[in-house]
């Protein structure tokens, strides 16, 4: 009868058996922040020295991360199928600039919960007309009812296509050197 009693004991009163200082005592589930107490907060000094030798900051400066993503090496083929920009592209009558990451600016933009996709085109300079112009019989002949709906934004510098054409456009722009 005495082991169940304690047994129930400490189970009422929720106690910790993990760390022999708190064996006895109860857990105490304060009900908000309110009324729960202030924590002490402990000093903790963590050593450290100061070097201004540069023979050590090297390996410093290694670990840092790099602030801007660099060049990509010139090769005749990649692996990933990734295309460089042209250099051939001052000749054109509009030009789409690479990302910071030299990536094309060609996104999938999904609206009301998914039904509604829009293929948005960023980063163009010139005439975007023009390059409307162009684009369009390469997305009507893929489309077959040719209810192609195209918005071009002049001021932005962005056309935005009705669909899911991030692909096909994207294609479309490697095969022209963008």
């Amino acid at each position: 009868m005495a082991s169940i009693r304690t047994y129930l004991q400490r189970i009422i009163t929720k106690t910790c058996f993990m760390h022999p200082r708190v064996y006895n005592s109860p857990q105490i589930r304060n009900s908000s922040f309110h009324s729960s107490k202030f924590l002490v907060d402990v000093e903790v000094n963590t050593k450290y020295e100061t070097t201004k030798n540069p023979e050590e900051w090297k390996y410093v400066e290694r670990l840092l991360p790099v602030t801007t993503v660099p060049e990509p090496k010139k090769l005749p083929v990649y692996a990933s199928g990734w295309k460089p920009q042209g250099d051939d592209l001052k000749d054109r009558p509009y030009f789409i600039a690479r990302t910071r990451n030299h990536m094309m600016p060609v996104y999938l933009e999904i609206r009301q919960r998914g039904t509604a996709r829009h293929t948005i085109i960023k980063k163009i300079q010139g005439d975007i007309w023009q390059l409307e112009k162009d684009l369009r019989p390469f997305l009507e002949d893929l489309l077959k009812p040719k209810n192609l709906r195209l918005q071009v934004n002049e001021f932005a510098g962005k056309i935005c296509i009705n669909g899911d054409h991030v692909n096909a456009i994207k294609y479309w722009l490697g095969e022209r050197n963008f």
